[in-house]
């Protein structure tokens, strides 16, 4: 380099001086274009820069949305599959029953509605069940997701039983010109009797019971004097007590909104419509039902072990948009305790903690729910006045749907019973058979067979749910949900232990409610809060 340099100084030592300044002034003209073009250059790269790092944020924001729109993807998948599993294939319920038959386990998962129907059918072996062999395995048509009834014996033991309690009107179908026609007269004699029994129903009718109070006419003044008349529930109307429960009975207990009963007054052709029971049902109810409630939650108050839930009702004028829900909460006594059983629904705008607050001030005991955060909340404010327990129904719930995001009828039964979801079921499955023979037991007995029988299987299931690594990517979104569940809930799912009026699972305050939520399917909505 130097060399060059010295060589281009030798060049232009002979130079005069107008030449080098004619040089110097080209070499500043090709600097200055240098120097634009440099300007140029940065510019471009600055706007480069820009615009990739606007790129670069795009890309990064489209990265973010595309992985939780595969999120989103994996539990809509999930959903439709376990739904898919609900309307055309085993329930998870009654499919966990098949797992356990196939284990050769007698003892039945206790279905969470306790419905009467159950199937008393033995699948000795899972392929078979999926192959078709075997008793109650399927045959042309999938009959998965059906309800069985009762087996045969079953059902008509219980159903005899039933009829010897009802009155019973006899009859003889017997023509005896018939037989003296076929065989002769004097030919023939009755040997024995078969009995054929049917069920009736007489319907019930309605009338109008009239009630006639005196006009008194006084003769030596004339006076005229009505004896005082007051209908019983509401004066001046035609309610009576035996139509105001049957009108209850049917919207509260069976479900049936008040205008398909008024549709059904209307077969009869009584003209009792539909505005006329909202009237009735508003006024009459607060009015008598309220002291007879209050009563009921002062004595449930005193209770010490209590079960509660929830569910949402939508109510046209509250005062609200029409997407806001409002709730009915539900508390009754513990399952296990000895008391009268009572029942409590409130209605409530909303699902917030208050609720819990001004119901449960004075209250001292186990509140027996599901992980719904408001009651862990009341628990830690109450400052061990009360105390949360969890539900074991709500952890094989979790652990049920897990194992349906799997496409289960295609495993083979050791693949089936390697799964952890699988692993999980039979482990509650023990403790619920465990459970099930102390159910009546005095609460001592029942306290010391659970920490002698009960406690090291709930022990092992959480030992093993803290070994699965819920952060695997092989597990299924519903299964780390139900690990964290069960994480999170364990020291709550344990507390049953502690006391032997604890329930194991919330199932009594589900059933509860299950009629009214059974009801809101069909009546879709309450138009007040009155009428809610």
């Amino acid at each position: 380099m130097r060399a060059d340099v010295e060589k281009f100084k030798n060049q232009i030592s002979g130079f005069d001086k107008d030449v080098l300044l004619f040089l110097c002034g080209k070499l500043f003209e090709y600097y200055l274009g240098l120097s634009a073009e440099n300007t140029q250059l940065q510019r471009n790269i600055d706007e480069s820069a820009y615009i990739y790092n606007e790129l670069k944020k795009k890309y990064e924001s489209f990265e973010s949305e595309n992985k939780q729109l595969k999120e989103l993807v994996g539990l809509l998948r999930d959903q439709i599959e376990l739904k898919n599993k609900t309307l055309f294939g085993a329930t998870t319920e009654k499919f966990v029953s098949l797992v356990e038959a196939a284990a050769n386990h007698p003892e039945e998962i206790e279905d969470e509605s306790q419905v009467e129907d159950d199937d008393e059918s033995k699948v000795t072996n899972i392929d078979d069940y999926k192959n078709g062999k075997g008793k109650g395995a399927k045959k042309g048509k999938s009959s998965h997701g059906k309800k069985k009834s009762k087996s045969k014996k079953g059902y008509n033991s219980s159903l005899k039983e039933s009829m010897e309690k009802l009155p019973k009107q006899i009859s003889y179908d017997f023509d005896p010109s018939y037989y003296d026609e076929k065989y002769g007269v004097g030919n023939w004699g009755v040997a024995f009797w078969h009995v054929h029994e049917t069920i009736e129903k007489i319907p019930v009718p309605y009338y109008v019971k009239a009630v006639y109070t005196p006009v008194i006419k006084v003769k030596d003044t004339g006076d005229i004097i009505t004896q005082p008349y007051e209908n019983q529930l509401l004066d001046r109307s035609h309610l009576s007590p035996s139509l105001l429960a049957d009108i209850l009975y049917d919207k509260y207990v069976k479900g049936i909104p008040l205008y398909r009963q008024a549709f059904n007054f209307k077969i009869f052709d009584i003209g009792i419509i539909k505005q006329t029971m909202v009237n009735w049902v508003n006024t009459i109810v607060p009015r008598y039902m309220r002291h007879i409630c209050n009563r009921l939650l002062e004595e449930l108050l005193t209770y010490n072990h209590i079960q509660s839930d929830e569910t949402y009702i939508k109510v046209n004028k509250d005062g609200r948009s029409s997407s806001s829900k409002s709730y009915i909460w539900v508390h009754c006594s513990s399952e296990l305790i000895k008391n009268p059983p009572i029942i409590i629904f409130c209605y409530e705008r909303s699902r917030s903690t208050a609720h819990l607050r001004d119901l449960l001030a004075e209250f001292k005991g186990y509140i027996t729910c599901d992980a719904y955060i408001s009651y862990q909340v009341i628990e830690k404010e109450s400052e061990g006045r009360i105390k949360a327990t969890g539900c074991h129904m709500h952890l094989r719930r979790y652990f049920a749907q897990a194992l349906f995001v799997n496409d289960v009828l295609s495993l083979s039964e050791e693949e089936l019973y390697a799964l952890p979801e699988t692993k999980v079921l039979l482990k509650i499955r023990d403790i619920y058979s465990e459970e099930n023979k102390l159910r009546e037991l005095d609460v001592h007995e029942r306290l010391l067979r659970r920490k002698s029988d009960i406690k090291p299987l709930i022990n092992d299931l959480f030992d093993y749910i803290h070994e699965l690594d819920e952060s695997k990517e092989v597990y299924s979104d519903r299964l780390k949900k139900a690990i964290g569940y069960a994480i999170n809930q364990e020291e709550l799912l344990k507390r049953f232990l502690e006391d032997g009026n604890i329930p194991i699972d919330n199932g009594a305050a589900e059933r509860a409610i299950r009629s009214f939520s059974v009801g809101r399917v069909n009546w879709l909505f309450a138009d007040t809060p009155l009428g809610a």
